[in-house]
């Protein structure tokens, strides 16, 4: 009569591919990266929403890889820290899915990145500005201000290392805190 049951270093094994593959499935889909489009309440809701807690095996080394976050292009003027009035849009979508009943439980941190043009220090400053900005906004749109903070990474995390003087490296990114 044949057993059914499987050894135990076997089960243990298959288990543990199994959560890191579903670990590493999940981790795809947690960043957001929205470029010049406007993307719909739906959409930053779903790229912000962070991942279900699971009990069991836990992916040593997966945090770095499943960080929830989305990021779009907002305009700034070449050192100004003004948002364009074409981009209010973005940052009102932004706010209403801050506002939902799915977010509004959880803390963001807004991030300003800026091209490699000027000085390292201007770049820092203005980083920082910029998300202040974005806060600024987002809190005269009703999102509560305690839920978010403003950080700048000036130049050092480029989206395109080609050209460290695109307008595309000058943007927003906001990440779930918790």
């Amino acid at each position: 009569m044949e057993h059914d049951i499987m050894n135990p270093t076997r089960k243990l094994l298959v288990t543990t591919l199994a959560a890191m593959a579903a670990g590493l499935a999940g981790a795809t889909a947690m960043a957001a990266d929205f470029g010049t489009r406007t993307p719909d309440v739906k959409e930053l809701v779903e790229a912000l929403t962070p991942p279900e807690r699971t009990r069991g095996i836990a992916i040593v080394g997966a945090s770095a890889a499943t960080k929830t976050n989305a990021s779009m292009q907002v305009g700034f003027e070449l050192g100004s820290a003004q948002v364009m009035a074409r981009d209010h849009v973005k940052l009102e979508r932004l706010a209403q899915a801050l506002k939902s009943e799915t977010l509004r439980d959880y803390r963001y941190e807004v991030i300003g990145h800026t091209d490699s043009t000027g000085p390292l220090p201007l770049n820092m400053r203005l980083s920082k500005e910029r998300a202040e900005s974005v806060v600024a906004y987002l809190s005269k749109q009703g999102v509560d201000a305690s839920r978010i903070v403003a950080d700048g990474k000036g130049p050092h995390e480029l989206l395109n290392k080609q050209r460290p003087e695109a307008a595309e490296n000058r943007r927003v990114e906001v990440r779930l805190i918790r």
